[in-house]
């Protein structure tokens, strides 16, 4: 029942069983309308409700018995209700006290154990920051106990900066609003700063006024720390994001600019190609007509025969210039016998052709590789080599190929003049010279690694390494890779 009902009902049973009283000269309706009265005071929030509507209810008795009808022999009957009927509103009055505590202790105690068993601090204030309640959670949170914080002000949790702001002085105790959440910064017993979330509700007296502010304080320091790392791992992300963004955009650009370095190269290898096919074997083919012609028109065995002579000879020296170019294409001896054999007789030749002294060590049993092997570590030797012959000025070259644990290392060494790899990648990134990339992306697409060091005055060491796998496997894994449509 609502309290605003229950008081309205106590009215009106007053008034109704007054009434009655003076209409029954016996009292008898003071039995049922004043208890009744009593009794609906259970509803009230006042602990003092009971003993209120009795001392109305006694008031009200003699006023009854003297507006009640005269009679004549009941008087004795009539007293006898009305004192009986006294005594025991107020003996009702004092059971209805009792039931109102029972159930405020009964509420007392199970609202001590919800407060006493929360994690959370719980914590309810005077007006003047003293605390009236201090809960095991925030015991546990803050490492104060509740006799040290008992009467005692609150200020001994907040920090320096809430101190001098008078922050922690809200509105809410000002009466300007019922509930307030808010994180705030608490210290702890050990010094520590606590992250917390406060829910801040107004304590309020019988008549409404606020007398104090209840507090539930939760630790929010693993939700901050979490937050802090997300934001961070977001941030890292966003930063990794970026950078791969930034790195796919220069290969893409780098894609392009080898792509069109290829074209160069293979638009120059052409011309080159066609220049020699031009001034060595046009040339040879046009004398050898010449001799055919002459031989032709003479009748004389002798001068035939020279010219023949001469013929062979153009013949030979023609076959010699066809084989050098295809050799310098792609040498068969590369398909016919593997790496190894085509690397000795490489090398060799470089280094007779530009005076070199060849340290030629290559490890026993190496055996065949995949062709994709053996094709980009024969042609970044040659790129290597050619370089070398060009611009290094070196004197001694070394070219190593082992085998370790499970990949093939090719190293290839001089002792020139070196120069800044730096340097030399900048350059190849504003479009200059596309060696290096020409040939680490050889070796990249074949499934290795190549590492350049360099330096001005101390030589250049190309380092190679693949590692070994089964051919049956590379293959069928070249071939997952192709899309069927």
């Amino acid at each position: 029942m609502n309290s605003y009902i229950a008081k309205l009902l106590i009215v009106a049973v007053l008034i109704l069983t007054i009434v009655s009283d003076a209409l029954t000269p016996l009292g008898v309706a003071v039995w049922v309308g004043y208890v009744f009265a009593v009794l609906l005071t259970l509803w009230e929030e006042r602990p003092s409700a009971p003993y209120i509507v009795a001392t109305v209810s006694t008031v009200l008795l003699p006023i009854g018995f003297m507006l009640s009808k005269p009679g004549t022999i009941e008087l004795e009957i009539a007293i006898f209700n009305r004192v009986a009927c006294t005594a025991y509103v107020w003996i009702m009055a004092s059971l209805v006290v009792r039931v109102k505590n029972s159930r405020l202790d009964d509420a007392t105690r199970r609202l001590g154990a919800i407060v006493d068993g929360s994690d959370d601090a719980i914590v309810s204030l005077k007006l003047d920051g003293k605390v009236m309640s201090w809960n095991a959670g925030a015991e546990r949170i803050f490492g104060y106990s509740a006799k040290e914080m008992l009467g005692n002000s609150v200020e001994r949790i907040l920090p320096a900066d809430d101190l001098e702001s008078g922050a922690w002085v809200h509105p809410v105790l000002r009466g300007e609003g019922s509930i307030q959440s808010y994180d705030a910064v608490r210290i702890s017993k050990d010094g520590r700063r606590i992250d917390v979330s406060i829910t801040m509700s107004p304590l309020k007296d019988g008549t409404g006024r606020i007398v104090g502010v209840s507090k539930i304080m939760r630790d929010i320091g693993e939700r901050k720390r979490a937050q802090l790392l997300l934001r961070k791992t977001l941030d890292e992300l966003e930063k990794t994001v970026q950078e791969r963004t930034t790195e796919l955009s220069q290969a893409n650009r780098l894609l392009q600019e080898l792509s069109s370095r290829l074209m160069q190269v293979q638009e120059e290898e052409r011309r080159q190609l066609a220049r020699d096919l031009h001034d060595e074997v046009g040339q040879l083919l046009t004398a050898l007509k010449i001799d055919l012609q002459n031989a032709q028109h003479h009748s004389d065995h002798q001068s035939s025969a020279g010219a023949f002579t001469d013929s062979l000879g153009l013949v030979d020296r023609l076959l010699t210039q066809v084989r050098t170019l295809a050799l310098d294409l792609r040498p068969s001896i590369l398909d016919d016998l593997g790496l190894v054999p085509a690397l000795r007789w490489y090398a060799n030749r470089q280094a007779q052709r530009n005076g070199w002294t060849l340290q030629l060590n290559v490890e026993e049993g190496i055996g065949r590789l995949l062709p994709m092997i053996e094709v980009a570590c024969f042609r970044v030797v040659q790129e290597a080599l050619t370089n070398v012959s060009k611009y290094a000025g070196a004197k001694t070259i070394e070219l190593v190929l082992r085998r370790q644990a499970d990949e093939v290392i090719l190293i290839i060494h001089d002792d020139g003049i070196g120069f800044d790899v730096a340097a030399a990648r900048q350059r190849a990134q504003e479009g200059g010279s596309m060696g290096l990339f020409g040939m680490q992306e050889r070796v990249r697409l074949a499934g290795g690694l190549l590492s350049i060091v360099s330096a001005p005055g101390r030589g250049t060491s190309l380092e190679l390494r693949f590692p070994l796998v089964d051919e049956a496997l590379a293959t069928s894994d070249a071939l997952g890779k192709v899309n069927i449509p």
